[in-house]
């Protein structure tokens, strides 16, 4: 995942970047039990858990023969993160490109990630983690 320039001093997020695309294992080493994630593909339908959070990931990975995650900002405060995420993908059979940009927002609990809500506005996923730019 190139992240050219960004800097995430949060390990549990730096690893969940990190792990996104990479095997099961890793990515659900990063993950807290309680995990909530509010994802922007299922109109922020929450999953709760280690394997919904891994089928959540899986299924939107599974959607794209050439997927690229890459990371345009990073505010944070300790365990409170904003990442500004842009999304570049090709769809598997149909060769639908698409051209994604939201603002995820985490939270870390026990060094693991237990709460992601991707924001379409950057103001609001700032104000919602409680930072400021």
């Amino acid at each position: 995942m190139p992240q050219e320039n960004v800097e995430i001093r949060n390990q549990a997020v730096r690893d969940f970047v990190a792990a996104f695309e990479d095997d099961d294992d890793a990515f659900r080493a990063v993950l807290h039990p309680e995990i909530e994630w509010y994802p922007i593909e299922e109109n922020r339908t929450p999953t709760h858990g280690i394997e919904a959070a891994l089928w959540n990931r899986n299924q939107w990975l599974d959607t794209w023969d050439e997927h690229q995650l890459d990371l345009e900002e990073v505010i944070e405060d300790g365990d409170d993160v904003v990442a500004g995420v842009h999304i570049t993908a090709r769809g598997r059979g149909s060769g639908v490109e698409a051209d994604v940009r939201f603002y995820a927002q985490f939270k870390v609990r026990d060094g693991k990630v237990v709460y992601i809500y991707d924001h379409d506005d950057r103001t609001r996923a700032l104000e919602a983690a409680g930072l400021r730019a």
